[in-house]
């Protein structure tokens, strides 16, 4: 996921670090669309994204949708919470606080086999647990969005579902990575 179209009002930093501002007060027009799609069905899957905030409400870092579900993939903040989505079934995790405006990773992981789930947050399991969307496969063909939440393809937006805050080094993995492998050295990523 590397590929970047930054819609207006948000600043973007090159160089050997990467990141997205998003900046407050909280916007439908804040948003990232990235380039990119999935070539092929995910079975397991490991999100991870580095963000900085300080504010402290329902905040979707990451959508993606397709035709069929809107809710294909999701990673949101809620109320020191982390939820995953997974073609529109959740879970939520245990108190999680990353709003003190430091930097935090954030890592899902999931595999379809037996829906288990895992949340981990600065490179440490914060919760996990088994039987979402078991069977299932996020689609290929769908659309990326950083910082919204996508209630119909590409769009839908609320203001109350906006990230306010920074985001960088967003990557997927088609596998569930181990946990030695999320708790590794977070430059290299």
């Amino acid at each position: 996921l590397c590929a970047l179209g930054a819609s207006r009002g948000m600043s973007v930093v090159l160089g050997g670090s990467q990141k997205i501002g998003f900046p407050a007060p909280r916007s439908t027009s804040n948003y990232a669309r990235l380039d990119t799609t999935l070539s092929q069905d995910l079975t397991s899957f490991t999100l991870c994204v580095h963000m900085r905030t300080d504010m402290g409400s329902t905040d979707v870092l990451v959508s993606y949708a397709t035709e069929q579900y809107s809710n294909e993939l999701l990673l949101y903040l809620s109320f020191n919470r982390v939820g995953l989505v997974v073609r529109d079934g959740d879970v939520d995790t245990a108190n999680v606080p990353v709003w003190d405006g430091t930097w935090h990773a954030i890592c899902v992981a999931w595999i379809s086999s037996d829906g288990v789930w895992e949340v981990y947050t600065d490179g440490v399991l914060r919760d996990s647990g088994p039987w979402l969307r078991v069977g299932h496969r996020v689609r290929s063909g769908g659309t990326w969005i950083l910082a919204q939440d996508q209630d119909t393809l590409g769009g839908g937006f609320q203001v109350n579902q906006a990230f306010s805050g920074e985001l960088s080094q967003v990557n997927l993995w088609d596998r569930v990575l181990s946990p030695a492998e999320i708790g590794s050295d977070w430059t290299v990523f």
